[in-house]
């Protein structure tokens, strides 16, 4: 092997090998939330994948968010005062909540 293509080649081919199978130090599961947000746990490396954070938009302006991410709302409820999105994407369920918490929302999301 003293041809450097070949041996270039090799490493090149172990690199895509090992990093293929390593489990990255970034988030398998990205969910996405604006600049804005203030996380206070995100949970993304498996499923179910979680993510809280507090904001200062509005609500309609954190469902426009995730509607322009994720499409149309599948449905909505509202108990006890929180708002509940349900959205369907690449075969996985994507349910976010918006809860008032003093003058800022509170934004709960769970990826299954």
């Amino acid at each position: 092997m003293n041809n450097p293509k070949q041996v270039l080649l090799i490493i090149f081919s172990l690199i895509l090998c090992f990093s293929s199978n390593a489990k990255p130090n970034d988030q398998a599961y990205l969910i996405p939330y604006p600049e804005d947000a203030k996380v206070f746990a995100e949970f993304t490396d498996k499923l179910p994948a979680v993510l809280n954070y507090f904001t200062d938009h509005t609500e309609q302006e954190v469902i426009d968010f995730y509607q322009e991410k994720y499409g149309k709302v599948n449905s909505r409820e509202i108990k006890r005062g929180r708002l509940t999105l349900y959205f369907s994407h690449n075969e996985k369920q994507l349910r976010v909540i918006i809860s008032p918490q003093s003058k800022k929302l509170q934004i709960d999301v769970f990826l299954k």
